[in-house]
C-alpha cells in the first residue's frame, strides 16, 4: 500500500534529492508538496488524506486534537542546531518606528497565517502586548516567503516584516535596507508528522531516516537535519497560540 507524504515545500527541504527521492522509492512514499498557503495542506490533513507530513507547527495546532497523527520529529534550526528559531521583526532604515507598539495600524508582510516566522512571531508579540493580531495591525499583507517579505518592506508595499534571522543576516543588502527592531525567540521549528496507525517497521525507518539526514545543500538550507520532537517546547506555544487566536 502507497503511503503519502504532503509538505510544506517553503520550508525547503530536499525531497527531490537523491538521498530523498531513493529512500522513499524503496518504501513506497508518494510525496505531494504545497507552496504558497498553507491552508490545502491543513485541509487535506483535517481530512486524513496523509500518512505523513512535515509542516509549520501552526499547521499542527489545527490537528492537535486530532488522535490520527502525532509529532515524531522537530526539524533543527541551522544556524545553530536547535529546535527553536529567532525571528527579527525589521523595518525600513527610514522608518520612525523604533519599537513594535510603533506599529499599531501599520501593514505587516507574512507568507501565510501558518508560517512561524512572519505570522506565528507577530501573533504571539501582539498577544504579549494585551492585543490580536487583526486588530493591532491594519493590514497584514501576504508576500512570497522570506526574500519576498523583505521587498515588500524595502519597496513599500507593507511596512514590516517578521522574518527568520539567518534569512535575514545572510543578505549584507539586508541591514542596509531595513533594521531589526525587536525579536521572537525560540520558537518550534517545523514538525514531521505520522498517521498513528503506520506500521511499526515504516514508521521507525521513516524516524530513523530523519534523525540521520543532512542536507547536501547546506548553504541554501533552512534547516540542518531532525531531532527527536521536542514536546516540551511545541505544548507550551500551541497553549499560548491558542490564547492569542481565541
Amino acid at each position: 500500500m502507497t503511503a503519502t507524504f504532503l509538505y510544506d515545500a517553503n520550508l525547503r527541504l530536499e525531497v527531490g534529492s537523491p538521498e530523498w527521492s531513493a529512500f522513499l522509492g524503496d518504501h513506497d512514499i508518494h510525496a505531494s508538496g504545497y507552496h504558497g498557503d498553507m491552508t490545502p495542506l491543513t485541509q487535506q490533513l483535517e481530512s486524513h488524506m496523509a500518512t505523513f507530513s512535515y509542516l509549520p507547527v501552526l499547521n499542527y495546532f489545527y490537528l492537535r486534537t486530532d488522535p490520527v497523527y502525532e509529532p515524531i520529529a522537530s526539524a533543527v534550526y541551522a544556524a545553530d542546531g536547535t529546535t527553536g528559531i529567532p525571528s527579527v521583526l525589521v523595518v525600513p532604515t527610514g522608518s520612525e518606528a523604533t519599537d513594535a507598539v510603533h506599529l499599531r495600524g501599520k501593514r505587516l508582510a507574512i507568507a501565510h497565517r501558518y508560517c512561524t516566522t512572519s505570522f506565528l512571531a507577530p501573533l504571539l508579540m501582539v498577544h504579549g502586548l494585551g492585543g490580536h493580531i487583526d486588530e493591532f495591525f491594519g493590514e497584514l499583507v501576504i508576500t512570497p516567503p522570506y526574500e519576498g517579505q523583505v521587498e515588500a518592506v524595502v519597496t513599500g508595499s507593507a511596512d514590516a516584516t517578521f522574518i527568520q534571522e539567518d534569512v535575514w543576516l545572510k543578505d549584507p543588502a539586508n541591514a542596509e535596507r531595513t533594521r531589526v527592531i525587536t525579536r521572537m525567540d525560540h520558537l518550534p521549528t517545523p514538525l514531521f508528522i505520522a498517521d498513528t496507525e503506520v506500521p511499526l517497521r515504516l514508521r521507525s525507518a521513516v524516524q530513523d531516516f530523519l534523525l540521520t539526514y543532512r542536507p547536501t545543500e547546506k548553504e541554501s538550507a533552512l534547516f540542518s537535519g531532525f531531532a527527536p520532537y521536542d514536546a516540551a517546547a511545541v505544548e507550551e506555544i500551541l497553549r499560548i497560540a491558542e490564547e492569542a487566536i481565541a
